[in-house]
């Protein structure tokens, strides 16, 4: 249908038509005719053409429809209708486009057909749908709410790297809405405070390579030699060039949520929680030949991952590249290529064996608090699995769970064992005892365990009693229902856990 193009409003492009008011005595009627031009003097220059030497001409104040003109801009901004223009030459027709799911019709179909009839191509190849950016209560954000979010505000607390790597963080699919929660008291957003939790992260981990580099750089150390990498050093090798090559993949694909994501937990958990812990031992070692290769993989390893941070936080990324590199000022890491894929670094055995060692690991911690061990008190660790290849692993990774778990000792039997006065658990393929006797107060331990049943046991009879309610069941909703049984189920597995904690006791 019909397009009205012009409005009544005090900013705009004005819509480029003059009356020539001299046909109809200087007045404006319905009548009156007019001619379109370039300028001023292109139009009266016409309109002495068609009416005569003594035509006088009158703009029209309307101004063009904000949709009408934004439909130019594509390649109006790049010096069309100059179509030798330098800037249209190059950058026009362009690869992407941008934009929120609710203006498609408003500017995206409207300069698909502009730029169909005035420069005969498309504008672009690409158009990405993205979601709005909504307040915590999933409301839009508009002026007549006053719910609006000064992004500067933001910026200024938390960093602008903070905020834009919290709102690709947050896109979950293709158009999906972003949720950002903000208390306009406090000027402070809880999501963007966990990206910039992320950005300090990245800071500690680069502040720790360059403290343990000995003024090295990535580049003067060089590549690590493969047969001196340990099993920790294959395993975080492996994970970097997976990570790499996923994100590659969805960022390929437009998945930037789902890249932002699989960063945020390879950088804070394999490498910073779990690489950096590794390598502390052998950095603070005394074998000068397992330091230098330690040093390798971290140098390279933190040169990889601020690459990879870089699409999504461009100022803290490029300011740690530099510092990491010593790179020449005029150098960007904007400019580098992304981290090349390995194909020999991938291992797919090793990372889900690594998986459970850290497993192991993570069990080992839990069982230390559970008995109320000092972080300073050693305890032996025993590890009881009749898998031969993890047996195996767990022997090459042996002065590692020692440092990690704080362990005097650890064992690894392929055979089961029973000891008195222990705590054990079972993650996977593996037993995991650690012997307290002599180390704890045991009638405060038992007391402690007794205590966990007795609230486990409280626990699953309200929940039941809740599940065997009829009137619950027919008149809650399904997820509040679900997640009773949830509860439920995690009672269940906490009564049994520590009802078996307490008969490893003796």
């Amino acid at each position: 249908r019909d397009w009205c193009i012009s409005r009544q409003l005090w900013w705009g492009h004005r819509i480029p038509a003059w009356f020539v008011v001299s046909e109809t005595d200087n007045q404006l009627r319905s009548d009156t005719p007019y001619v379109v031009a370039r300028n001023e003097v292109e139009a009266h220059e016409e309109a002495q053409r068609r009416y005569g030497p003594e035509a006088t001409i009158q703009q029209d104040e309307d101004v063009l429809d904000t949709w009408f003109s934004s439909a130019l801009w594509p390649f109006s901004t790049m010096g069309w209708p100059d179509e030798e223009n330098a800037d249209l030459q190059r950058w026009y027709p362009n690869s992407t486009l941008f934009t929120g799911f609710d203006i498609i019709f408003f500017w995206v179909a409207r300069m698909t057909m502009m730029a169909s009839a005035c420069t005969g191509a498309m504008p672009f190849a690409d158009v990405y749908i993205h979601g709005l950016v909504r307040d915590e209560q999933n409301r839009k954000m508009s002026k007549s709410a006053g719910n609006g979010i000064d992004p500067l505000v933001l910026c200024e607390r938390y960093g602008a790297d903070a905020l834009r790597f919290a709102l690709v963080r947050g896109v979950a699919g293709g158009g999906g809405d972003i949720r950002l929660d903000f208390d306009p008291a406090a000027q402070a957003s809880n999501i963007v405070e966990v990206s910039r939790n992320f950005a300090n992260k990245l800071w500690n981990a680069t502040r720790f390579a360059l403290l343990n580099l000995d003024g090295a750089t990535p580049a003067s150390l060089g590549p690590p030699d493969p047969d001196k990498l340990l099993i920790a050093d294959r395993w975080i090798l492996s994970r970097l060039a997976r990570t790499s090559r996923t994100m590659a993949e969805k960022l390929d694909n437009y998945g930037l949520g789902e890249a932002a994501r699989i960063l945020y937990e390879f950088a804070w958990n394999d490498v910073c929680d779990w690489t950096i812990e590794l390598l502390k031992r052998r950095l603070n070692g005394n074998s000068p030949e397992d330091r230098h290769t330690a040093q390798q993989v971290l140098a390279l390893v933190i040169e990889q991952l601020l690459a990879l941070v870089h699409p999504f936080m461009p100022h803290v990324s490029e300011e740690l590249w530099h510092r990491l590199t010593g790179a020449h000022p005029d150098a960007f890491l904007a400019l580098q290529q992304w981290p090349r894929l390995d194909q020999g670094h991938l291992d797919d055995q090793l990372e889900q064996q690594f998986a459970a060692l850290i497993d192991a690991i993570r069990v080992v911690r839990n069982l230390r608090a559970v008995a109320g061990l000092k972080p300073s008190q050693t305890a032996a660790v025993l590890l009881v699995s009749d898998n031969e290849a993890l047996c195996q692993l767990l022997q090459e990774t042996q002065a590692d769970i020692a440092s990690l778990t704080k362990a005097g000792t650890v064992n690894i039997s392929s055979t089961a064992v029973n000891l008195p006065r222990c705590l054990s658990a079972v993650s996977g393929d593996l037993q995991i005892l650690l012997p307290v006797g002599g180390l704890v107060d045991m009638e405060a331990l038992r007391g402690r365990l007794q205590k966990d049943l007795g609230k486990a046991e409280k626990e699953i009879a309200v929940l039941s009693q809740r599940l065997h309610n009829p009137r619950f069941l027919d008149q809650a909703p399904q997820d509040v229902v679900s997640r009773v049984r949830s509860n439920l189920s995690e009672a269940q597995q906490q009564y049994q856990l520590a009802q078996g904690r307490l008969a490893s006791l003796g």
